[in-house]
């Protein structure tokens, strides 16, 4: 256990300011350490940033695919309500009128009676046989038994749960419940309904007596269909999709009607890049000028200054084709959308040969810059340790200073109280020989 002191026990001495002070003046070098400490990690804290500026831009440039961002293409409708598309890179450019004759729809069948209430149950079993038409040639059949007492609602979560194609449902016409039966999918189907021939999608047998048979469809089934430009012959599509009309081209229609469809080459990943770059870019100028601006922690430091001006002539193949606005002021630079736009569509291999460039040219330096500030972080982060060591042995010896000057403070108190004790007693002395000195007289 420690010893303690206590100070100012004579009266005499304030021992406990007096070591306060001299531990003051003690610690002067142990505050240098700390306060040099805390600039040192500031400057690990900006150099960490900086990195992380530096890794972003070199990841985008790994990341980035040149040859994807010019060889996308788009296609475009004169009139989205009427018909929508999609193409792929190996879609052909052209431009076609499309004429939506109809839409999809699919096929809706209720059953020709009902029951009076929700409640009411079937008198007798059976098997009611589902048949759903794939096309005109195929089909699948189902087989859903029931039983006398059970509901309308019974049955049909016994149709849903035996397959896909076909959803059953409760159907109110306002006097009595029947089965209603509908396509689930319209894609599972190319039949199209013909009431003429009684040609239907859905089919059934054996249903409940109560139930009756399958009426005429409340829906017919019916594939959508397009005529493409002055062909006769139209193109038919179970749903309002066609997929793969033309090669990685698929149409939408959302409405009868005629709208001209465009293919072409799509150029917006390209200004969608160089805009990225450009933000990348400034992110990291930004960081250079805050770093090594007047009175600054890093003005004058060629590794974190020679960055912009290393940035800057890396731009010289966008600032020769005019692709970029560039600050004079901090540096930092924008897309010239005007002639961006303009070169991508007379000369897309020039372009594509500038952003080439740009991306060799700067991976190769950001590898170098990433090193760079790795190993000036490396080497900051090396001092704060060796001070770690100084500032902890430091403060082992202030300890220790401490508790000698404590401990030669008490002994001093110590003596300072014998000796006032002594005088004490030999003014003691004195008044007593004095007293019988005057006595004598007397």
């Amino acid at each position: 256990m420690a010893d303690l002191y206590f100070s100012g026990i004579t009266g005499t001495l304030d021992t406990g300011a007096i070591i306060d002070k001299l531990m003051q003046i003690k610690q002067q070098p142990l505050t240098a350490l700390i306060q040099k400490k805390a600039l040192l990690q500031a400057k690990v804290s900006s150099l960490t940033n900086l990195y992380g500026a530096l890794n972003d831009i070199q990841n985008f440039f790994s990341n980035l695919n040149i040859s994807s961002i010019f060889n996308t293409k788009k296609a475009t409708s004169s009139d989205t309500t009427v018909l929508e598309a999609t193409a792929t890179s190996d879609t052909p450019n052209l431009t076609m009128n499309i004429t939506v004759n109809k839409l999809a729809q699919t096929e809706m069948r209720a059953s020709t009676q009902g029951l009076s209430s929700l409640t009411g149950t079937f008198s007798s079993s059976g098997t009611l046989t589902l048949k759903y038409w794939t096309d005109d040639l195929n089909y699948l059949t189902y087989n859903i038994n029931y039983s006398a007492g059970q509901t309308l609602q019974d049955l049909v979560n016994s149709i849903n749960s035996a397959q896909n194609n076909i959803k059953a449902s409760v159907y109110y016409t306002g006097s009595d419940y029947r089965l209603l039966l509908t396509e689930a999918n319209p894609a599972n189907s190319k039949k199209e309904t013909n009431t003429a021939t009684s040609s239907y999608v859905i089919e059934a047998t054996g249903m409940p007596v109560e139930l009756g048979s399958l009426d005429s469809p409340i829906q017919n089934a019916q594939n959508a269909s397009i005529t493409i430009g002055n062909s006769t012959t139209p193109v038919t599509s179970p749903t309002n999709t066609f997929s793969g009309l033309l090669t990685g081209l698929n149409i939408t229609v959302n409405k009868t009607g005629s709208a001209t469809l465009t293919v072409s080459e799509d150029y917006s990943q390209i200004t969608a890049t160089l805009n990225s770059f450009a933000n990348y870019y400034n992110s990291v100028i930004s960081l250079v000028n805050s770093m090594t601006a007047k009175g600054a922690q890093f003005q004058g430091e060629a590794a974190v200054t020679t960055i912009k001006t290393g940035f800057v002539n890396l731009l010289n193949p966008l600032i020769s084709a005019g692709l970029i606005n560039y600050s004079d002021k901090d540096g930092t630079i924008s897309i010239n959308t005007d002639a961006l736009q303009s070169l991508q569509s007379s000369n897309p291999d020039k372009l594509k040969n500038i952003i080439t460039t740009i991306k060799n040219s700067f991976s190769t330096a950001l590898t170098g810059w990433t090193s760079s500030i790795k190993t000036y972080e490396g080497m900051e982060e090396s001092q704060i340790n060796s001070i770690d060591d100084k500032i902890s042995s430091m403060q082992e010896y202030l300890a220790k200073y401490e508790e000698r000057l404590r401990q030669e403070y008490a002994r001093l108190e110590s003596f300072i109280s014998q000796m006032n004790q002594i005088s004490n007693r030999l003014q003691d002395f004195m008044t007593t020989l004095s007293e019988m000195t005057k006595g004598g007289k007397k």
